[in-house]
């Protein structure tokens, strides 16, 4: 295509469109948090956001506290609750000190109101700031029901907020709008684009729908953001490890936020160690440095890295969910939560590849499907 834009360019593109953010007073030791407000919720959030899937040490979430981080994100299917709990546990005491969210991805209404009910226990709160009803790719998946435990939700003051999460902004956009949804979270990262993308989800193509996002007033709370986060994992004997390289994981966050139609994000950090580089990403905004290491990054993770843009939806003969074996892999080699990925595997159905002498299913963006299918079934059997 002679008019597609080369890769660098594109991520250069925004260096010089970053956001006015506010900023915090740095403390002794801490870079500067800055904010942005959430849409037409008026909250006040810290760029930077902590996803708490898989922190079981509670002095990460106290450190995040005391260096201003107010943004935190779960979930109730996270760890079978226990990361809930975990969470709650650190923020006794502080509950009023942050902006809590946490979802559900229930299928029906009456489950998701337990598990917001759950929720709460286990956050021990006796409200969240924002309810997703989690991964609804589509509007067929939100059932009317669904709509109204939300609505009963916040009218019984159990929730401030109604959010929605999902890999496939464009194709729920109208939905969201209609509906008013006051927040959505959804992958946006710079590994994201493609040329041939049925659901405008590559990273240039989303820009309308950001833009729709923002004159409606829906706060955009951005996911993924590491690209699958690859260390150490093997290709053709090559170590993907780009993310080991000193500033890529702040490189990839200040490229989600390098335009101010992304307010805060929900990134995973296990430890302190990850927090500490995390929170550099607010000492600055996005550079041409910060766009070389992600090209390289880019390249390197090509070959296993489902950028969840639909376009081998309905390849596989025996109705397979590539896209979905494919993240759970992400899960488990690049987040390293086996059990995270193990239960989207599940979630995939049977996978049977042994019965397919070739894989007929072909990737716009270079995944080798075949490995990757293979890989999948050697690791969660």
């Amino acid at each position: 295509m002679e008019n597609m834009p080369s890769r660098r360019t594109f991520l250069l593109s925004g260096a010089a469109v970053t956001a006015v953010a506010q900023t915090k007073p740095e403390e002794p030791g801490s870079p500067a948090v800055r904010y942005r407000v959430l849409g037409r919720t008026g909250l006040k959030v810290t760029e930077l956001g902590f996803g708490s899937e898989a922190v079981s040490d509670l002095s990460v979430f106290e450190r995040a506290l005391d260096a201003g981080i107010n943004f935190f994100d779960s979930a109730r299917n996270y760890q079978n609750g226990n990361a809930e709990r975990a969470l709650g546990a650190a923020l006794r005491g502080k509950r009023n000190q942050v902006i809590l969210c946490t979802r559900s991805y229930a299928d029906n209404a009456r489950q998701a109101a337990l598990d917001l009910d759950d929720s709460l226990k286990a956050l021990g709160t006796d409200h969240v700031d924002i309810w997703y009803l989690g991964q609804k790719d589509s509007p067929g998946e939100i059932k009317d029901d669904m709509l109204d435990a939300q609505h009963a939700a916040q009218k019984a003051g159990k929730i401030r907020f109604r959010g929605v999460s999902s890999h496939r902004p464009a194709a729920i956009a109208d939905f969201a709008i209609r509906q008013k949804f006051d927040a959505i979270q959804i992958p946006y990262n710079f590994a994201i684009g493609t040329r041939r993308d049925p659901f405008n989800l590559d990273a240039s193509n989303l820009d309308p729908t950001l833009d729709r996002f923002k004159e409606a007033g829906i706060g955009v709370v951005a996911m993924k953001v590491m690209a699958g986060g690859y260390r150490g994992i093997k290709i053709e004997e090559k170590n993907l490890d780009i993310h080991a390289r000193s500033g890529s994981r702040i490189a990839a966050i200040r490229w989600a936020l390098r335009n101010d139609r992304v307010q805060t994000t929900s990134v995973r950090m296990m430890d302190r160690d990850q927090l500490e580089e995390n929170l550099r990403a607010m000492s600055g905004t996005f550079s041409e440095r910060d766009a070389r290491l992600l090209a390289a990054y880019t390249d390197a993770v090509r070959p296993v890295l489902c950028r969840m843009c639909g376009g081998c939806d309905g390849q596989c003969p025996y109705g397979t969910p590539v896209g979905d074996v494919v993240r759970a892999l992400m899960y488990a080699e690049g987040y390293g939560s086996y059990e995270k990925g193990l239960e989207t595997f599940r979630s995939a159905g049977a996978v049977r590849c042994s019965e397919c002498r070739t894989c007929t299913v072909s990737c716009p963006n270079g995944v080798r499907v075949a490995e990757r299918m293979r890989r999948a079934q050697q690791l969660f059997g």
